[in-house]
């Protein structure tokens, strides 16, 4: 065998390994760091205090997972999912509550319906609620995701609507190898996107002054 015959069949041989781990690699559900990069500064800030509603997952796909795993083909070989115990609702209920703050607002987040010991005394000016509406990862010759959140205002004690908006995120990247890095970066950079657009709203005279009813 010439070694120009040998070089080829080195390199197959190589290629096909590589190909059989990305592949055994893909299978099952691979655990992710669900995170966002420093919020962009509000410099016009607003006063007043929030209470929030743990949010919902009220997205179409399976909820027990943030994406999906393909092979070479297009081929769904696994799912993305959040850290061991770490639910996506709880999560995205205190980013968001962080948006609020950088906004200027003081916030307190309940959870299973239930005002955190302290905060009975507090005069809120509205309750935000949150409906999960999209937050999904997935891939084909490329790595994206997509964040969607349906915000709702309301007067703590009427529930009657104050306003609404859907908030949404969105980044793509170059697939290189498959790895968490790759899979945690572009999550990380969407839902970034989605706060500080969140942020930005919750800093608006429109949304201070219909909180405050004015």
């Amino acid at each position: 065998m010439s070694i120009q015959c040998k070089v080829k069949c080195l390199f197959l041989i190589v290629f096909l390994v590589g190909v059989s781990f990305l592949m055994g690699c893909a299978l099952g559900v691979t655990r992710v760091n669900v995170s966002y990069d420093l919020l962009s500064r509000i410099e016009n800030k607003k006063e007043g205090n929030i209470l929030i509603n743990e949010f919902k997952d009220v997205r179409p796909q399976q909820r027990e997972y943030i994406g999906n795993k393909r092979n070479m083909y297009g081929m769904v070989l696994g799912h993305i999912g959040t850290e061991p115990g770490v639910s996506l609702t709880g999560l995205l209920t205190r980013y968001f509550a962080e948006s609020l703050r950088e906004a200027g607002y003081k916030t307190v987040v309940m959870k299973e319906a239930k005002m955190p010991e302290g905060s009975e005394q507090i005069k809120f000016d509205a309750m935000l609620e949150g409906e999960i509406v999209e937050f999904w990862m997935d891939l084909y010759m490329a790595v994206w995701h997509k964040v969607g959140v349906k915000l709702t205002a309301k007067h703590p004690d009427s529930k009657e609507v104050l306003w609404e908006q859907v908030i949404y995120g969105e980044d793509k990247n170059v697939l290189w190898v498959g790895a968490t890095a790759e899979y945690e970066k572009v999550i990380r950079q969407a839902l970034t996107k989605a706060l500080n657009r969140a942020a930005s709203e919750f800093a608006s005279d429109e949304f201070f002054k219909k909180i405050a009813g004015k």
